[in-house]
C-alpha cells in the first residue's frame, strides 16, 4: 500500500473524484470549526493538493442558507486534525496505516476461529495484494475507514464498544446504515446465537441508539429535517430494481467488478460451503459474514451510480472485501496440501497480484480509470490487436440479461475447473501446479470458445487499429540494434528508415470514446518516443475551419506545448514537431468549435531517436517551452506557465532540460525571501544561495545527447495566500525557473 500510494498520490488520479471534497471538509473543521465550505472553496484551499478549479458538491443548502457538502462527514472528523498537523499526504500515510491494522485484525480474527496461520496469511494476501482493496487504502474515502470499524465489530466481544462501533459507520456513510444493522445483532454474544445474551444485547442497543440519535439530529441540525437524504434535495438513486444488474456488476463486471481483478475472491463461495459444513461456531461465521457483507452489497448495488463514479474497481465493496478473508481462508485449509486444489488458489492469489500490479505501475496508473464505456482500460491494454474485452461480462453496455447470462457461463467454466482439479490426486507440488495452470488455461480457453456464441446485442466494439495509442514498432525503433524490416505485401526485405514514414497513428470523431486527464482533439491520446513528428490536421468537408490555435499537449498536465495558428476556412494544417524525450502523452487541444471542424489528424514520424540511445527518465508529465530551450517536467505538482514555473519548496522537482544547441542555462529567482537551492544531475551538483526577488542564472553541466536531467531542491518556500489575502493560492512555493 505504501509502495502505490508513494507511486500515485499527489498525481491528476490521487486525489481525484470526490477526495478533494472529503479533504475540504476537514479543512473547514480544522480552520474554521465548521461545516460550512462555501468560503473554504472561494479562497482555494483545495489548492494545497488539488490543481483544478474546485466546485461544492452540494444540492440543496442548509436551513440557514449556507452550502454544506453532500458527503458524509465522519472521515473528514476523524481526518481534520491529521490534516491540519501533516497535510494532505499526512492523510494519505495515517488511512495507509488504517488499512494495514484492518487487515491485521482481520488475520487474528481468522486464526482464533480456524486455528490455520497459513490459510490465515494466504486469505490476508488475497485480500490485501488485490486491486480493489489496494488502490482504496490511500484514497481519501470512507472504505478503509470503514473496513476498520467493521472488523472491530465482528472481533470486539465487549458490548458497549461493539455498540460504539456499529454506530459510527453511518456517520461514515448513509450507505453503511443498513450493514451496521446488521453488524449490531449478527456480532458475537448477541441474541441472534444465544437466547440467553439479553443484556449484552441492550448493552450494544444503547450507545448505538445514542450515535444514530445523533446521526439523524446533525441532519435536522444543518438541513432541518432528520433523514439522510436531506442534503440530495428531490434527487432519488437508490431503487431495489438497480440491484438487478447493480449487485452483479459489482461481481462480475468488466470495469468495476470484484472478479476480473482478484478472481482468488471466487474461493470464498467454497470456503463458505466448507464453514457451513462444519457447523458450529464456524457455521456462525458464515452466516455472519453472509449477513454483514450481504448488507453492503444489497445497498451499495441499488444504487444508481453503483460502480462508485470516478473510482478503482469495485470501491463500493472495498469495506467488506475484509470479511471474505475467513470463507477464502477455510477453503485454503480445506485443500490437501501439495494438491491441485491448493496450486490453483495460489495462481489465482498471483494472478491477482499481477493486475494489481500492473494497475499501479503500466501507464503511470491510468489504467485505473475506466471509461465507464463497458470495456475495461486493463484488457485493452493486454491485448491492442485482438478484442480480449469481448470476452468479459458488461453490466454498463449491455443489459442486465445478457450480462447475467455471461457471468453465469464463467461461472459453470469456474464450477467445471474446480471438479475438475478436486479428482486430481498427484501429491507431488511440481506436478499439482502445471496441473492447476494446465486446467487455469483451457479454463479461458473454454471461455474464449464458448462466450463468443452467446447473445451480445449491442456488440461491444472490435478492434479499430487506427486507435492504437501506441505502436510497438515506434517504441522499439532502433537502426543500429534493428536495421533491417520486412514488408508483407508484397513481400520484401528493406531497411528499417524505409517503414518509418508507414508508420503513422492518428484518429477521428467516434474513434475513442473513454476519456482523457486533460481534455484533447477526439480523445486522441498517443504514446510517442523521442523523435521529429509531422501532424496533419484535415478539417471536415462542408466545415468551415474557425479561426483559432491547435495546441500540442505533452504530458497529462498543464497547458499546451505549442500552440498553431489556424486561419478561418483552412482546408488543411500541416506542422512538425521534436520531442527530446519518450512522451506516454501527447495529443492536441482546442475549443470545441475547432473540435467538430476537425476530421481527423494523423501522426507521421520523421526521425527516431534510436532505443538505444534515450535518455531514461520518469514520465514526462507536463511540458514548456522558453526561449531556445526546452523543459519537460516529471511532477504532477508542478505546471508551466508561459515564462516559467515554479518548484515545489522543501520537495525535490524532477525535469529534463533540453537546449535546442549548446550548453543547458537556467534562471532562478526566489521569492520575497532568500533561499538556498541544491541542483543535481549525474555525477555533478551544486548549491546556489539566492537573494529575494534576485535572478541568477545557472550553467549546467553537458548532459545526455544535450539533455540533462535534473533535480531542483530548495531550503525554504511560501504560501501565496499568506502574502496576498487576494491570491487564492495556497501551493507552498519554492523558487521561479526559467531559461534566459
Amino acid at each position: 500500500s505504501g509502495a502505490a500510494a508513494a507511486r500515485l498520490t499527489g498525481t491528476v488520479l490521487f486525489p481525484a473524484g470526490d477526495e478533494p471534497h472529503y479533504l475540504v471538509i476537514a479543512q473547514s473543521l480544522w480552520r474554521d470549526g465548521d461545516f460550512r465550505i462555501e468560503n473554504n472553496h472561494e479562497r482555494g484551499d483545495y489548492r494545497e493538493y488539488f490543481a483544478q478549479p474546485l466546485e461544492p458538491h452540494y444540492l440543496t443548502r442548509g436551513a440557514d442558507g449556507e452550502i454544506y457538502s453532500i458527503h458524509p462527514v465522519g472521515l473528514p472528523i476523524l481526518l481534520a486534525p491529521v490534516y491540519g498537523l501533516f497535510g494532505y499526504f499526512g492523510v494519505v500515510h495515517v488511512l495507509v496505516l488504517v488499512a494495514a491494522l484492518a487487515a491485521a485484525l482481520m488475520w487474528r480474527w481468522v486464526v482464533a476461529a480456524l486455528r490455520a496461520p497459513a490459510s490465515a496469511t494466504f486469505a490476508w494476501a488475497v485480500v490485501a495484494c488485490s486491486a480493489p482493496f489496494l488502490l482504496n487504502t490511500f484514497t481519501v474515502y470512507p472504505e478503509i475507514a470503514a473496513a476498520l470499524v467493521v472488523m472491530l465489530g465482528m472481533t470486539t466481544r465487549n458490548p458497549w464498544l461493539a455498540g460504539v462501533y456499529c454506530g459510527v459507520l453511518p456517520w461514515l456513510s448513509t450507505k453503511y446504515a443498513p450493514m451496521s444493522a446488521v453488524l449490531l445483532l449478527a456480532g458475537p454474544g448477541t441474541v441472534l446465537w444465544d437466547r440467553t445474551a439479553l443484556r449484552a444485547t441492550i448493552q450494544r442497543c444503547v450507545p448505538y441508539a445514542l450515535l444514530l440519535a445523533a446521526w439523524f439530529g446533525f441532519f435536522y441540525a444543518i438541513w432541518g429535517s432528520p433523514w439522510p437524504q436531506a442534503p440530495y434535495g428531490a434527487m432519488v438513486q437508490t431503487t431495489p430494481w438497480n440491484l438487478v444488474f447493480g449487485a452483479p456488476g459489482l461481481l462480475f463486471d468488466q470495469e468495476y467488478g470484484l472478479l476480473p481483478y482478484a478472481p482468488a475472491y471466487i474461493l470464498a463461495v467454497t470456503g463458505l460451503w466448507t464453514l457451513w459444513r462444519d457447523g458450529g461456531e464456524r457455521r456462525r461465521e458464515a452466516i455472519r459474514v453472509v449477513l454483514v457483507f450481504g448488507a453492503l452489497l444489497g445497498t451499495v448495488g441499488a444504487f444508481r451510480i453503483w460502480w462508485g463514479g470516478s473510482a478503482a474497481p469495485a470501491r463500493p465493496l472495498a469495506s467488506g472485501l475484509l470479511l471474505l478473508g475467513m470463507p477464502i481462508a477455510a477453503a485454503h485449509a480445506a485443500a490437501p496440501r501439495a494438491s491441485a486444489q491448493r496450486a490453483a488458489q495460489w495462481l489465482l492469489l498471483w494472478v491477482g497480484v499481477g493486475i494489481a500490479v500492473t494497475l499501479v505501475f503500466a501507464q503511470q496508473g491510468l489504467l485505473i480509470a475506466n471509461g465507464r464505456d463497458g470495456t475495461s482500460s486493463l484488457l485493452e491494454w493486454w491485448s491492442p490487436r485482438w478484442a480480449l474485452w469481448t470476452l468479459a461480462p458488461t453490466f454498463i453496455h449491455h443489459e442486465a440479461p445478457t450480462a447475467l447470462l455471461h457471468s453465469a457461463v464463467w461461472l459453470l467454466i469456474a464450477g467445471g475447473a474446480a471438479a475438475l482439479l478436486a479428482r486430481f490426486r498427484g501429491s507431488r507440488p511440481g506436478t499439482a501446479a502445471c496441473t492447476a495452470a494446465a486446467v487455469f488455461a483451457g479454463a479461458l480457453a473454454t471461455a474464449s470458445i464458448l462466450i463468443p456464441l452467446l447473445p451480445d446485442d449491442p456488440p461491444l466494439p472490435r478492434v479499430d487499429l487506427l486507435a492504437r495509442s501506441r505502436l510497438p514498432a515506434l517504441d522499439h525503433y532502433d537502426l543500429r540494434a534493428r536495421p533491417a524490416a520486412v514488408v508483407f505485401d508484397p513481400l520484401r526485405k528493406v531497411s528499417a528508415a524505409e517503414i518509418l514514414p508507414s508508420l503513422t497513428t492518428g484518429g477521428h470523431a467516434g474513434l475513442r470514446s473513454d476519456p482523457q486527464p486533460v481534455r484533447v482533439l477526439h480523445n486522441g491520446r498517443f504514446s510517442l518516443p523521442a523523435g521529429e513528428f509531422r501532424a496533419d490536421v484535415t478539417f471536415a468537408p462542408g466545415r468551415t475551419a474557425p479561426a483559432g490555435t491547435i495546441g500540442l499537449q505533452v504530458g497529462r498536465v498543464g497547458p499546451p506545448f505549442e500552440n498553431w495558428p489556424v486561419e478561418r476556412g483552412q482546408a488543411s494544417l500541416s506542422h512538425t514537431f521534436r520531442l527530446p524525450l519518450d512522451a506516454s502523452f501527447v495529443g492536441f487541444r482546442s475549443t470545441r468549435e475547432m473540435e467538430q471542424a476537425v476530421a481527423s489528424i494523423t501522426i507521421t514520424p520523421l526521425t527516431i531517436v534510436g532505443e538505444g540511445a534515450r535518455l531514461r527518465t520518469p514520465a514526462v508529465l507536463s511540458a514548456g517551452r522558453y526561449g531556445t530551450t526546452t523543459v519537460l517536467l516529471h511532477e504532477d505538482q508542478v505546471t508551466p506557465e508561459p515564462d516559467g514555473f515554479w518548484i515545489q519548496g522543501r520537495r525535490p522537482t524532477r525535469m529534463t532540460i533540453a537546449p535546442d544547441s549548446g550548453r543547458a542555462v537556467i534562471t532562478l529567482r526566489s521569492g520575497a525571501d532568500a533561499n538556498v537551492v541544491t541542483l543535481r544531475t549525474h555525477g555533478w551538483e551544486q548549491t546556489v544561495t539566492l537573494e529575494a526577488n534576485q535572478p541568477q542564472d545557472v550553467e549546467l553541466p553537458p548532459g545526455h545527447e544535450g539533455l540533462v536531467y535534473l533535480t531542483i531542491e530548495t531550503s525554504g518556500g511560501f504560501v501565496p495566500a499568506d502574502r496576498d489575502p487576494a491570491s487564492r493560492d495556497r501551493r507552498f512555493l519554492g523558487v521561479w525557473v526559467t531559461a534566459p
